[in-house]
């Protein structure tokens, strides 16, 4: 790669592919350095090791996947948006960088600032969902965090099963009762 080329963007996209293919812990500073094209200390002007590195590409993945759920809410609003919101989450990480990676990479880099954003905009945006349907405005925090925490649990649960269309009918009754609850 060209001097002048690089930027802190274009690594974390290499990585974010790598991590796609070969998983989170597949990332290493001299791995990705060398996919680039370029010497490692080229890296450090960018990203200063390789928890930088992962965290920079969990918050690019999840900001991609709040982009990618934006764009499915478009003109959505209520119960149609939260299911909308449910299944495209799925949807969503069946593709990129394996789940299980997505979840840990969210714990343990949790406090990096990068990481820390682009969460907190996924929690606005179901909060905002949620809102539109919530009978008590109290628990809309709760109503977030239940179904959020809904979503993640069952793509913890379907990465072990087999029967996928069996499993996405079963989840999208139950995202119509945990909704119906609001």
């Amino acid at each position: 790669m060209k001097r002048g080329q690089l930027s802190r963007e274009i690594i974390l996209e290499k990585g974010l592919k790598i991590a796609s293919e070969s998983g989170l812990n597949g990332i290493t500073y001299n791995g990705l350095a060398r996919e680039i094209g370029i010497r490692p200390q080229s890296m450090y002007r960018y990203l200063s090791d390789i928890a930088a590195v992962k965290s920079g590409i969990v918050a690019l993945y999840v900001q991609q996947l709040v982009d990618y759920l934006q764009q499915k809410l478009t003109g959505l609003t209520g119960k149609p948006a939260l299911r909308q919101l449910a299944l495209s989450f799925i949807d969503f990480t069946h593709t990129g960088m394996p789940f299980t990676d997505m979840v840990w990479g969210i714990s343990h880099y949790s406090d990096e600032q990068p990481v820390a954003d682009v969460m907190a905009q996924l929690r606005q945006l179901t909060q905002r969902a949620v809102m539109a349907v919530s009978s008590d405005e109290t628990k809309i925090n709760e109503n977030t965090a239940l179904l959020l925490e809904f979503v993640v649990g069952h793509l913890a649960l379907i990465t072990a099963r087999k029967d996928l269309e069996r499993n996405k009918a079963i989840f999208q009754q139950n995202v119509n009762r945990i909704i119906d609850q609001f």
